[in-house]
């Protein structure tokens, strides 16, 4: 089997071990390396590396931003190292859908560590225009990947701007982007591709507890 990034043979020398593994390995040994897992103290709301695990600042102004954060936590697997950031790039602009097969075991395996109470799964939506030009949104190709049910009927997007085009400014200060088009369930994940300043997040998550949500939490590929 080949590489879902760089194309080349997943298969290691053949020994008593390999040979008892049942299971194709969906990356090669190089590619792993390129795919750092976060570890360390991290942020307990967004998982932003932080000393002795404490909130973070930028968690503590959001919670000043609108008095009772709304995004209860936020799950991520990944840094964004240089190497994501190409790999990512191939995935989302230059429509390599095929790279998301590399994440499944990690977005699986973390995912029912972290939500085994099986909260309502919402794939942050792409503005019309936007998944007609990329031929998919990455954050359903995340939640497809869960073997869980997911609904897209949710929320909608309006806005079209890019946000990694805006500053962290522009972002925090830009109008929710999002509408509802039906009254949501009580406990919800959200999904995405990147937690870059939490702000795309909160602002579905606000739109949901406004409209009758108790409890809104993401999980994310990424954190910035």
């Amino acid at each position: 089997m080949n590489c879902y990034i760089c194309q080349n043979s997943t298969e290691s020398d053949t020994t008593w071990a390999t040979l008892l593994v049942t299971k194709s390995r969906l990356i090669c040994d190089d590619c792993e390396q390129l795919l750092p897992l976060i570890s360390g103290p991290t942020c307990p709301i967004c998982m932003k590396p932080t000393h002795g695990a404490k909130k973070c600042p930028d968690c503590y102004k959001w919670s000043k931003h609108f008095t009772k954060d709304p995004l209860k936590r936020n799950i991520s697997l990944y840094r964004y190292t240089p190497e994501m950031k190409a790999i990512m790039s191939r995935f989302k602009y230059r429509g390599d859908y095929e790279i998301i097969h590399a994440f499944e075991s990690a977005i699986q395996s973390t995912y029912k560590t972290h939500f085994s109470d099986q909260p309502t799964i919402i794939p942050i939506p792409l503005h019309p225009s936007r998944q007609q030009q990329r031929l998919f949104n990455q954050a359903e190709a995340i939640a497809q990947k869960l073997n869980q049910p997911y609904h897209t009927n949710i929320l909608d997007r309006q806005d079209n701007s890019k946000q990694s085009k805006k500053s962290r400014y522009e972002r925090i200060t830009s109008l929710n982007p999002f509408t509802i088009t039906q009254n949501p369930p009580n406990k919800i994940l959200l999904i995405d591709d990147i937690y870059t300043t939490g702000t795309t997040l909160r602002q579905a998550a606000d739109l949901l507890i406004k409209h009758g949500a108790k409890s809104v939490e993401s999980f994310t590929l990424i954190r910035s």
